[in-house]
């Protein structure tokens, strides 16, 4: 009996640990809360009637901001489509692009993936890197954390950048990025490199089927980063009009048609420049 009390003991510490190191430094598990994202429909109407006059530019932000930078990501639904039955059931980032751009709104981080932490981009404790996936498969984003390796802290008093060598070493982001969406992405400063899955999922779960290609790499540091990522066109990435790129537009003046890339420009510039050149 007491073999049995002990084996089940590890078994529960066992699990409970795995399931941490799986959202290790994210509160919130993966997928979408409807019942919580009806909740925050409810509060952005409210938001828009009675914090402001009616349409005003400054009120639909603030409210926006809260609905899409707080609220949608606490639920899971960034990249889900609305639940409310008087809305158009479209998906809510697009719902997000086409509210700061009407509006201009100066903070257009409220429309990106945030895996640095909860809730609203914090831009002192994060860096951001637009992601344009131009591929089949969703991207899962792990960030190596890790600055110590302590076995030679321990041993020789030598201090070395570590290793992330298995999934348990990751901070693994929650929220993953679609096929063909083009997003910012904020990812935690003090990170050493990300490393970018590609991944095959079914609509029930999300669980990584890992495919090809194989996972990459992006390294850089407090100071620097890849202004971008980006994942090669393939016969995929071809558009037809701008409800084929989640959070940007299909570019025409290209033969054949591809969605057009985030940049910086899109974050560092107000809403009403997110559809710009990002080159420009």
């Amino acid at each position: 009996l007491l073999n049995m009390i002990l084996i089940r003991i590890f078994l529960f510490f066992y699990l409970f640990d795995h399931i941490i190191c799986m959202f290790k430094g994210q509160e919130f598990p993966p997928g979408c809360d409807e019942e919580a994202a009806q909740k925050c429909e409810d509060e952005l109407l409210f938001c828009q009637l009675f914090t402001g006059s009616s349409d005003d530019p400054a009120t639909m932000c603030a409210c926006a901001s809260t609905f899409f930078g707080e609220c949608l990501r606490s639920a899971g639904c960034e990249t889900d489509r609305q639940v409310g039955a008087l809305t158009a059931h479209e998906i809510y980032m697009k719902v997000c692009v086409d509210t700061i751009m009407k509006y201009d709104c100066p903070d257009t981080t409220m429309c990106s993936i945030n895996c640095a932490s909860e809730g609203k981009v914090d831009k002192d404790t994060a860096k951001i890197i637009p992601f344009n996936n131009y591929g089949a498969y969703y991207l899962r984003l792990k960030f190596c954390r890790r600055t110590v390796d302590q076995n030679t802290l321990e041993r020789y008093g030598l201090v070395y950048t570590g290793d992330c060598r298995v999934n348990s070493d990751y901070q693994i982001c929650t929220r993953w990025i679609p096929p063909l969406t083009f997003v910012p992405v904020a990812i935690p400063a003090d990170s050493t490199f990300v490393e970018i899955d590609s991944c095959n999922i079914t609509e029930s779960d999300f669980i990584c089927e890992e495919v090809e290609p194989k996972p990459a790499r992006v390294y850089g540091n407090t100071v620097i980063w890849p202004r971008s990522y980006d994942v090669a066109q393939t016969a995929v990435s071809i558009c037809e009009d701008n409800e084929d790129c989640l959070g940007s537009f299909c570019d025409k003046t290209f033969d054949p048609h591809v969605c057009s890339p985030k940049s910086l420009r899109h974050v560092e510039s107000t809403g009403s420049f997110y559809f710009a050149d990002p080159f420009g």
